[in-house]
């Protein structure tokens, strides 16, 4: 063998060479193989509740063996939705019926009318515009006799088409109630109510010093009695006699001498008016002018000079 240092440089670089080969067969190991990356699966889910197809439905065209298919949807809610969703629809319902101009109401139909207007019984029931799903009967009866003093009695109804009816009934007038300037009708019933017409027929009863409180509040101001007294005093009288009336002395009249009397109101019209001549005849007798006489009491009838 030869000294390294007489070797060639060509011989060096085959022993380097085979050393180095020699040295990468004993190191090496098999490398592990490089793992493969996942590929991702995308599983696309719908969002919310969005209807799925569960079966087909064939339909035949009109050429032969040719059909169409559809998918059938089915749609489904959860509880909470489907009472969220028939919440809202009966809300809606009900906001349209109470703001729909259909359902409001037009003039109502009013009948048995003789001294009244339509006018007046439909201002005073305030019906009209009001929505049909809001209207008491009896609350707007109640309205119309609190509000025309001389109706008696009202009927309110409404048919199936939502036309309204109202069917008055009047109060008769049988006084002629004048009192602190103003004039009143009276019926049979003591109830005082505004003069509606001119009526020449009715017994004028005047009121001087004291009259009744007139309240307009559908109870009688004068007892019915009165009125009856005062028909039958009419009767009894001249014609053209005037009628008085005061609440301590009750019915009276002024005489054609230029007097005053007072009857009462305990009815026995026609013997107190006996009484009362011959006490007349008495007093001329003596040669008496009175300026008031009452015979409110039978047997303790007076006079004042």
């Amino acid at each position: 063998m030869r000294n390294p240092e007489q070797m060639s440089r060509a011989d060096q670089l085959r022993k380097r060479k085979a050393k180095t080969t020699r040295d990468l067969n004993w190191h090496s190991r098999t490398a592990a193989p490089r793992p493969v990356a996942p590929r991702p699966v995308w599983d696309v889910r719908p969002r919310g509740a969005v209807a799925r197809v569960h079966r087909m439905y064939s339909i035949p065209l009109e050429d032969r063996g040719v059909e169409v298919q559809l998918p059938a949807l089915v749609v489904s809610f959860s509880p909470r939705s489907l009472a969220i969703l028939v919440a809202g629809i009966a809300c809606a319902g009900l906001l349209f019926m109470l703001t729909g101009p259909m359902f409001r109401t037009e003039a109502p139909q009013i009948t048995g009318l003789h001294y009244l207007s339509a006018d007046s019984v439909a201002q005073a029931s305030r019906m009209e515009g009001s929505n049909l799903f809001l209207i008491s009967p009896a609350g707007i009866q109640d309205e119309i006799l609190r509000r025309i003093p001389s109706i008696r009695n009202v009927d309110v109804s409404m048919d199936l088409s939502g036309e309204l009816r109202v069917d008055v009934k009047e109060r008769e007038p049988i006084l002629l109630w004048t009192q602190k300037g103003e004039s009143y009708w009276v019926d049979a019933e003591g109830m005082f109510f505004p003069v509606l017409a001119d009526r020449g027929d009715l017994v004028r009863v005047d009121v001087q010093a004291h009259g009744p409180q007139i309240a307009f509040d559908r109870t009688a101001d004068i007892d019915p009695e009165v009125v009856i007294q005062a028909l039958e005093l009419t009767v009894a009288l001249p014609s053209g006699t005037r009628i008085l009336y005061d609440v301590q002395q009750g019915l009276g009249m002024t005489d054609s001498d230029g007097w005053t009397v007072y009857f009462g109101t305990s009815g026995q019209i026609d013997q107190k008016l006996a009484v009362y001549r011959r006490l007349v005849d008495a007093l001329a007798a003596k040669g008496i002018h009175p300026s008031f006489i009452s015979v409110e009491n039978l047997r303790q009838p007076f006079y004042r000079r």
